[in-house]
C-alpha cells in the first residue's frame, strides 16, 4: 500500500464533496470562538471556587494528594475506577500548587477544552454560528447535575471520548493512506485514555468509534482499507493500556485492579446486568416531567434536524450573525440568572434533565436513521459518516454514563450539541425564532439552578453562591470562598482530628466526606475512603464495619442517615433488600454513645445534621 497515495477507492474519498466542504468551513470562526469560549468561562468563574463539594465532591483532589504521598490504587485503598484520573490530578497539584484552587481551576480549564473540541467537530458540519451557540448552551447544561463537582473524572473521559471521535471524523477526510492511519491510532490512543479514565465511558466509545469507522472506511475503501483502518485503531488503543498493565503488573496490583475495575465496583451499582436497565426505566417512569418535554422537543425538533441532516449544502450565509450582540443578549441571560432569585420555584429544579431524555431519545433516533441513509447512498457522502460518528459518541457516552446513574447532564456531553446545531440550521421563519427562545430559557434555567444549588450529593446541599463570602484558615483551601457553616465545619473538624488523633490512630467520616482526610493529614481505618451504597459492595461494608469497630477512631464526623433514606437507597441500589449499609450505621451509633460530642453543623435548614465526636479518654 504506498502511503502518499489517496486513501479512498480510486481518490474518491480525496476529492468527494470538495466544494461543499469549502462551503461549510470558509469565513473566519475566531468570533463564534471566542463567543463560546468567553462566554463560557463567564459561566464557571461565577461559581467554581464557591462551594466545597464536601459530600463526595473532592475525590480527584484526594486522589491526587494521596498519590503525591506515595499511596497506591488498589495496594493502599480501595477505588472501583481506573487510575488516570489520580496520576493527572497529581501531576497538576505538583506542578501548581497542592491546593483545591489548583484543581478547580484545571477543571475550568478542561471544560472550556471541551468547549472548543465540541466547537471544531461541529465546525465540519455544521456553520459556525450554528456550532458556537449549541456547544455553549451543551458546556453550561452539561454543568447543571447537583452533583457535578467540576473536578471529575466523568468529563476526563467525556473528554477524551470526544477527542476520540473528532479524530476518526478527521480521518474520513485525509487524503492520503499515511494521514488516515496516523489518525486512526491517535483516535484509538484517545479511547485508550477515556477507557483508563472511566472504564465504562472509555469502553462503550470505543467500540462505538470502531464499529462506525469500520462501516464508513469500508463504505468509502473496500475492505482491505477498513481493515488497515482498524489494525491502526486498535494498535493506539492498545499502546496505553499495555503501559499502564505492565506498570500495575510490576507492582503487584494488576490483578487487585481488574477485581475492582470489573468485579466488585459493578456489583455495588447492580446485583445483575438486567438491574441497569430497570433502573433506568423506574426514575423515567417516576418523572415524567423530564421525559414528556423530551419527547415533545424530539416531534417538534425532526423536520429541522432530518432538513439539516440531509442538505449538504450549508453555508455561512444562511443567518447573519452581530456577534457582539449575540455576546450582549447571553450575558444578559446570564446576569439576569444571577440577580433573580428562583428557589420559590421548584417546578424548576431539575428541568435541566429534560435535556438527558431528549439526547437519549433523539441521539438514537438520528444515528439509527443517517447510518441507515448512509449505507443505501449511492453516492459516499463523509459528512453523513461524520454526523453517524457524532451521533454514535453522543449516544454511548449518554448510555454508559447511565450505568452510574439513569439520568445526570454529564450525559448531554457531545449528543445535545450536534442536535441543537441541526436543529438550528434546519430552522426557518418563526420555528427558528422559537428555538432561540428556547435557548435562551434553557440557558436562563441551567445557570440560576447551578448559582443557587452549586453542589449537593445524598441530603447535604451547599448554599447558593451569594452566601459564600468566607476563607478558610485551611492553607489547602487558599483561594476559595464559602458560607460560614461550611468554613466553620471544615476548620473546626480538621483541627480536631489534627489535635486528638495521635501518630497511630485514625479518624472517620460517614457518610463520605473524604476532603477532611486530606485537611487533617490522617487516615481512616477502613480500606476504602468512601461507602456510598453505590460504590462498596454490601459484603464490603460489612467488612469496613468490623474494621471501624475494632479501631475505634479517635475523631468520628458522623451524619446519620434516617430511615426512609436508608429505604429509599435500598429501593434504588439493592431492589429493597437490606443492604451492608446498615451494618455501617450500626457500628456507627455504637460508637456515637460512647463517644463525646464536641459540635454539630448543618449546611442547610432541612439537611441531616453532622455531629463531631471525640473517643473519650480510658
Amino acid at each position: 500500500m504506498n502511503a502518499d497515495a489517496p486513501f479512498g477507492c480510486d481518490g474518491t474519498l480525496a476529492s468527494m464533496d470538495k466544494a461543499a466542504y469549502e462551503d461549510r468551513t470558509k469565513g473566519d470562526g475566531a468570533w463564534p470562538l471566542a463567543f463560546l469560549l468567553s462566554l463560557a468561562a463567564i459561566f464557571f468563574l461565577t461559581y467554581f471556587n464557591r462551594f466545597a463539594g464536601l459530600r463526595s465532591g473532592d475525590g480527584e483532589f484526594s486522589g491526587g494528594v494521596a498519590f503525591l504521598a506515595g499511596k497506591l490504587p488498589y495496594r493502599d485503598y480501595y477505588t472501583a475506577g481506573p487510575p488516570l484520573n489520580q496520576i493527572k490530578s497529581a501531576l497538576e497539584l505538583a506542578i501548581f500548587g497542592k491546593t483545591l484552587l489548583v484543581a478547580r481551576l484545571a477543571a475550568v480549564a478542561e471544560r472550556l477544552v471541551i468547549a472548543a473540541l465540541l466547537y471544531a467537530w461541529l465546525r465540519r458540519i455544521f456553520s459556525s454560528w450554528a456550532s458556537a451557540i449549541a456547544a455553549l448552551v451543551t458546556i453550561i447544561v452539561s454543568a447543571g447535575d447537583h452533583t457535578d463537582p467540576l473536578a471529575s473524572y466523568n468529563h476526563d473521559a467525556i473528554l477524551f471520548a470526544i477527542l476520540c471521535g473528532f479524530l476518526a471524523s478527521l480521518s474520513l477526510e485525509a487524503r492520503h493512506t499515511r494521514r488516515v492511519l496516523l489518525l486512526a491510532a491517535l483516535a484509538g490512543v484517545a479511547a485508550s485514555l477515556s477507557s483508563l479514565t472511566k472504564q465504562t465511558v472509555g469502553l462503550g466509545s470505543t467500540v462505538a468509534v470502531l464499529v462506525l469507522g469500520i462501516v464508513a472506511i469500508f463504505q468509502m475503501g473496500g475492505i482491505r482499507r477498513s481493515l488497515s483502518w482498524a489494525l491502526a485503531y486498535l494498535a493506539g488503543f492498545a499502546v496505553p493500556v499495555l503501559a499502564l498493565g505492565i506498570y500495575l503488573h510490576r507492582l503487584g496490583l494488576l490483578q487487585a485492579c481488574l477485581t475492582m475495575l470489573f468485579v466488585s465496583g459493578p456489583s455495588a451499582k447492580a446485583s445483575a446486568p438486567h438491574a441497569f436497565l430497570t433502573r433506568e426505566f423506574s426514575v423515567a417512569a417516576d418523572n415524567p416531567a423530564w421525559v414528556i418535554p423530551a419527547l415533545i422537543a424530539l416531534v417538534l425538533s425532526a423536520r429541522a434536524i432530518w432538513r439539516s441532516v440531509a442538505d449538504s449544502r450549508r453555508s455561512e450565509e444562511c443567518l447573519p450573525v452581530r456577534w457582539p450582540y449575540l455576546w450582549l443578549i447571553v450575558l444578559a441571560v446570564i446576569g439576569l440568572a444571577v440577580v433573580l432569585d428562583l428557589t420559590a420555584l421548584p417546578a424548576l429544579n431539575d428541568f435541566s434533565k429534560c435535556s438527558v431524555y431528549y439526547v437519549l431519545l433523539a441521539g438514537s433516533v438520528l444515528g439509527a436513521v443517517v447510518l441507515g441513509y448512509g449505507l443505501k447512498a449511492r453516492r459516499v457522502d463523509a459528512r453523513l459518516w461524520q454526523i453517524v460518528l457524532f451521533a454514535g459518541v453522543g449516544w454511548s457516552v449518554a448510555v454508559t454514563l447511565s450505568l452510574s446513574w439513569p439520568a445526570f447532564e454529564a450525559m448531554t456531553l457531545p449528543g445535545l450539541a450536534l442536535l441543537l446545531a441541526a436543529v438550528l440550521e434546519g430552522s426557518k421563519g418563526w420555528g427558528r425564532r422559537f428555538i432561540f427562545l428556547v435557548i435562551a430559557a434553557m440557558v436562563f434555567l441551567a445557570v440560576r439552578e447551578k448559582l443557587d444549588l452549586p453542589f449537593s450529593f445524598d441530603h447535604q446541599d451547599e448554599p447558593a453562591i451569594h452566601f459564600a463570602t468566607q476563607s478558610s484558615a485551611e492553607s489547602m483551601l487558599r483561594g476559595m470562598r464559602l458560607p460560614p457553616e461550611t468554613v466553620r465545619l471544615l476548620d473546626v473538624t480538621a483541627s480536631t482530628m489534627r489535635e486528638k488523633a495521635g501518630a497511630g490512630d485514625t479518624v472517620f467520616t460517614y457518610p463520605e466526606m473524604g476532603l477532611l482526610y486530606v485537611l487533617s493529614g490522617k487516615n481512616p481505618p477502613t480500606w476504602s475512603g468512601s461507602h456510598n451504597i453505590d460504590v462498596v459492595p454490601d459484603s464490603f461494608a460489612r467488612e469496613e464495619a468490623d474494621r471501624v469497630l475494632r479501631a475505634r477512631p479517635a475523631v468520628l464526623l458522623y451524619a446519620r442517615p434516617t430511615e426512609a433514606q436508608l429505604r429509599l437507597e435500598e429501593t434504588v441500589w439493592r431492589n429493597g433488600n437490606r443492604s451492608g449499609q446498615r451494618d455501617l450505621v450500626a457500628v456507627l451509633d455504637t460508637l456515637a454513645a460512647e463517644y463525646q460530642l464536641v459540635d454539630t453543623f448543618r449546611l442547610e435548614p432541612g439537611d441531616n445534621p453532622i455531629r463531631l465526636y471525640v473517643r473519650r479518654s480510658q
